[in-house]
C-alpha cells in the first residue's frame, strides 16, 4: 500500500522551470504542482538574467516579484485568483507596505489569501533585494 501511494504521488509530482524566470543556481525548483496544489518558491525582484529590478525601490522590487509569481503560476496551469497563501521576507519591514499595495490590487477585497510577513538580515541570493515572496495556490 505505501508503495503504490508513494508512485501516485510521485506521478502527480510535477517539477516546472517557468518560461521568463532565471535557473536557479541551488538546488531546487521554481514550482512544483501537486495535484491541484502549487507551490512556487520565493521569487525575487529578478528578471530572467538575474539582474536586479528596481535597485533600492520597494515599490518596483514588489511589482517584479508578482511579476515573476504570476509567470511561475501560469506554468503550471494557475493564476493569482487560485492563490490560498502568501509568505513575504523582507530586509526591513518599512517595504512591505509597497508589496501589500501591490497585492491589494491583485486580489478581490473579499478573497485575499492568508499572509504572514517575516523580517530577514539578508534576503535572497542576489544582493541588492530587499524582498522575497512566495505563494501556494489551489487549482479549482
Amino acid at each position: 500500500m505505501e508503495d503504490t501511494l508513494s508512485e501516485n504521488l510521485s506521478e502527480a509530482r510535477q517539477h516546472i522551470q517557468p518560461e521568463g524566470i532565471s535557473i536557479p543556481r541551488q538546488p531546487y525548483s521554481p514550482v512544483v504542482r501537486v495535484g491541484k496544489t502549487v507551490y512556487v518558491s520565493g521569487q525575487l525582484p529578478i528578471d530572467k538574467d538575474r539582474n536586479v529590478v528596481g535597485l533600492g525601490d520597494p515599490a518596483q522590487q514588489a511589482e517584479q516579484c508578482w511579476k515573476n509569481i504570476e509567470l511561475c503560476l501560469a506554468s503550471a496551469g494557475a493564476s493569482v485568483g487560485d492563490i490560498v497563501k502568501v509568505v513575504g521576507y523582507f530586509a526591513d519591514l518599512a517595504d512591505v507596505e509597497y508589496e501589500v499595495a501591490v497585492r491589494r490590487g491583485l486580489f478581490q477585497q473579499d478573497r485575499y489569501p492568508v499572509a504572514s510577513i517575516v523580517q530577514a538580515a539578508k534576503v535572497g541570493s542576489v544582493p541588492g533585494t530587499l524582498m522575497e515572496i512566495e505563494v501556494i495556490a489551489m487549482l479549482p
